[in-house]
């Protein structure tokens, strides 16, 4: 054969070997090598592993690229691992061929997904150890490991809902073939919930075989959303021992520092422990949360202790809670309409919660504030159905010096109430039981003793005293009150009708004769009708609280004015007979648009006096007085209708049922309809 013929030939040989040869070793690759050393990789790491494509690197050396490790059990469906790229030095003949010697990744993302009971990378607390997916031996040699240009993100839920979600956008790992590793973190953030951050720049990990791992990472800036830094320059510290963890923060290097803040946590199996620890703590970054609640932290400071023990398998947790906060500043519109600032209150309480209930059980507690003591104790259930029992008191041995007590409370109160000199001491106790499924039933229990003295009144109230007590015009307001004959608008109570003051009695304060000018029974039926309804608009002010108010105070609804109403409604008390404050009070009562007292009231909507009303012009006065200027602008016009007559046949209806009204008064009453008048003055209040 000539030699140009055995070359084409041979090279026909070799192109058919080529054409058969090659296709059948990328399938015998690809079917055969490619799972093997996914086996090899299961094996190693316990876990299912996906390549999406094998290379070779070199001598005795595998390049995997689109690797993916999926998690354990529940997660095994979800991968926790993905890599760009992992190279696989394989052990050669001194190790075993096949046996990875050396592992390097690169561009990795690791999720890590915790739930109470399970996590991905270990699976559940209870389960046996995994076996290898695919079967086979556990390779139990230990394999030099290196990670580079990791990405790491994860969440942890713990008991109760609460989610720990952290990432860092760059990490490293080495582990060497004796079991010594190290990891470095940058710019690692935990987020727990929504109500603050941990941000660390940098996280330096280490652990040896046998040996707990540990973290530590400096420069640490705890954040609160929205609000801005709680605390920086911290040093954050943390171990790993099997199921026990413990982390702690720190923002002090010694026990002396002026100020600081310490986080502690120690979760060993189903138990976890949290201290905290804050010496004159900044709350400013927290004025983001209370700021909307109208309670200012811009200025204010903390000392705080706080030690919790979780029981997470029972789901409760005992709690010890002492705290003293300075400089904060009250704004809320239902407190005062005047912001109270450089306002410090204390709080020392403990006792056990339960998570899945909502139970509050408090041993003891302690409340310190606005010069009052107060004592607390009882239980509370707060999910589903409220219910509980809960009783404040001042201690029993030391009730409150009232000169002090009167010393401590906000300035625009001690500015309301000037003048008050206050002596003795004051001990108040109040027993409450509510369930929500009856709150009829629910029981409200007050009792004062011992009581305050007065050595000096209120300026506002002695500038008035003399023509309260007298009924002459006294002083610089009261030439222009009814509060006697010199007025012509001033209507004695003998004069009046006696179905005019029985109207009022009966509509807004039915037991005025028997109280000593508060009743704790309107107040609990108010509270009741409140809780019922989910709305806090029914008053329980007694006549004396609404005659100290309407000589006195503005309109406006707030705790300041209830405070200093319920001052002055006392001393109101103190110096004036029962009938005398009935008699006032109906002659400066607020009945509609620049309307005072019950006989301009008689003038302006029937054109009539006092002594020519019929019961039901009466009721329909009385009824006027929880909200006089909307519902004179509601019959503005002189017609009455049907629904608010029935109210009217009703409040006569009570007349009667309490002896205030005869069966012929009650009858000729129902006959009848109020004749009003048309208003045409303005709307405005006085």
């Amino acid at each position: 054969m000539r030699p140009a013929a055995r070359r084409f030939v041979l090279l026909g040989t070799v192109a058919l070997a080529t054409l058969v040869l090659v296709p059948a070793g990328i399938t015998l690759w690809n079917r055969g090598f490619v799972p093997w050393f996914c086996l090899r990789l299961e094996q190693a790491i316990g876990r299912h592993v996906r390549v999406e494509r094998l290379g070779i690197g070199g001598l005795r050396t595998l390049v995997a690229h689109g690797v993916e490790v999926f998690g354990a059990p529940p997660f095994d469906l979800e991968p926790m691992l993905r890599a760009e790229r992992i190279v696989v030095r394989l052990g050669g003949p001194d190790r075993g061929f096949w046996d990875p010697a050396e592992v390097t990744a690169d561009g990795l993302d690791v999720e890590y997904l915790r739930t109470a009971t399970a996590d991905n990378f270990s699976g559940r607390p209870s389960a046996a150890a995994p076996s290898p997916p695919s079967g086979g031996r556990r390779v139990s040699r230990e394999v030099a490991l290196s990670v580079h240009r990791a990405r790491v993100h994860g969440t942890v839920v713990l008991p109760g809902g609460l989610r720990v979600a952290f990432r860092t956008p760059e990490a490293s790992f080495q582990r060497s073939p004796q079991g010594k590793a190290s990891a470095l973190l940058r710019d690692l953030v935990l987020e727990v919930g929504a109500a603050a951050t941990l941000r660390l720049p940098e996280v330096a990990l280490a652990s040896v075989r046998g040996m707990p791992m540990t973290a530590t990472g400096r420069r640490a800036s705890l954040v609160i959303p929205g609000g801005g830094v709680l605390a920086e320059g911290a040093t954050v510290e943390a171990r790993f021992a099997g199921q026990g963890v413990s982390v702690d923060l720190r923002t002090d290097d010694s026990d002396g520092a002026a100020s600081g803040l310490r986080i502690s946590c120690r979760i060993a199996g189903d138990v976890a422990d949290f201290q905290m620890q804050a010496r004159d703590l900044d709350l400013r970054a927290l004025d983001v949360i209370a700021e909307p609640r109208g309670l200012g932290l811009d200025e204010a400071h903390a000392d705080l202790h706080v030690v919790a023990s979780l029981d997470m398998e029972r789901m409760g947790v005992a709690f010890q809670v002492d705290s003293k906060l300075r400089g904060l500043q009250v704004h809320h519109p239902a407190v005062d309409r005047t912001p109270w600032r450089n306002v410090g209150i204390e709080i020392h309480a403990s006792g056990q919660a339960t998570t899945a209930t909502g139970r509050v059980d408090i041993d003891a507690a302690e409340v310190r504030g606005f010069g009052v003591q107060l004592n607390l104790k009882g239980w509370a259930e707060l999910l589903g159905t409220p219910r509980g029992e809960i009783t404040v008191s001042t201690p029993p041995a030391a009730p409150l010096p009232c000169a002090d007590l009167f010393a401590a409370q906000a300035q625009p109160v001690r500015q309301a109430l000037e003048g008050l000199v206050l002596g003795g001491k004051l001990g108040i106790s109040v027993d409450l039981s509510f369930d929500a499924a009856a709150w009829e039933t629910l029981a409200l229990n007050v009792r004062v003793h011992p009581r305050c003295t007065v050595k000096s009144e209120p300026q506002v109230l002695a500038s008035l005293t003399p023509a309260l007590l007298q009924e002459t015009p006294t002083g610089l307001l009261a030439p222009r009150l009814p509060l006697g004959k010199y007025h012509p608008d001033f209507a004695p109570l003998a004069e009046m009708p006696r179905h005019l003051p029985a109207a009022f009695l009966t509509s807004e304060d039915s037991r005025f004769f028997a109280h000593n000018g508060f009743d704790i029974e309107t107040i609990r039926h108010a509270l009741v009708q409140d809780l019922e309804t989910g709305s806090f608009g029914r008053g329980a002010s007694t006549i004396t609280q609404q005659l100290a108010k309407n000589l006195f105070l503005t309109p406006h609804r707030t705790l300041a004015r209830k405070l200093e109403e319920t001052v002055l409604a006392w001393r109101l008390h103190n110096l004036l007979g029962k009938e005398r404050i009935l008699e006032l009070y109906l002659n400066v009562i607020d009945l509609g648009p620049g309307i005072r007292g019950v006989r301009q009231a008689a003038r302006a909507y029937f054109g009539k006096e006092l002594h020519q009303l019929r019961p039901i012009d009466s009721a329909y006065l009385a009824a006027l007085a929880p909200n006089p200027h909307v519902l004179a602008r509601r019959f503005r016009d002189g017609h009455v209708d049907d629904g608010w007559l029935q109210r009217l046949h009703d409040l006569l209806a009570m007349m009667k049922r309490s002896g205030r009204l005869t069966a012929a008064d009650l009858a000729a009453a129902r006959a009848s309809k109020p004749a009003l008048r048309r208003i045409d003055k303005e709307f405005t209040p006085r």
